[in-house]
């Protein structure tokens, strides 16, 4: 059974993703922060480590492309 605090870092995970797949920026650095958070509070040793929820966010973060402003 998956560990109901893991399962709150995936849910933010998802949502994170979904944010930058929309290119909505500033609610993905929010939910970035969150996931930081719970990450910090629930097992503060994977910080380091650079498994679970937040590394996966973290290599999101590495692979997107720059955000290009469309012109008017």
């Amino acid at each position: 059974m998956t560990n109901p605090r893991r399962k709150l870092e995936e849910d933010i995970l998802a949502l994170f993703e979904r944010a930058c797949r929309l290119r909505e920026l500033a609610v993905a650095e929010h939910l970035l922060r969150a996931l930081e958070a719970a990450t910090e509070a629930n097992d503060p040793d994977r910080l380091a480590d650079g498994s679970g929820a937040l590394a996966d966010a973290y290599h999101a973060v590495a692979r997107m492309r720059p955000y290009r402003r469309r012109s008017r």
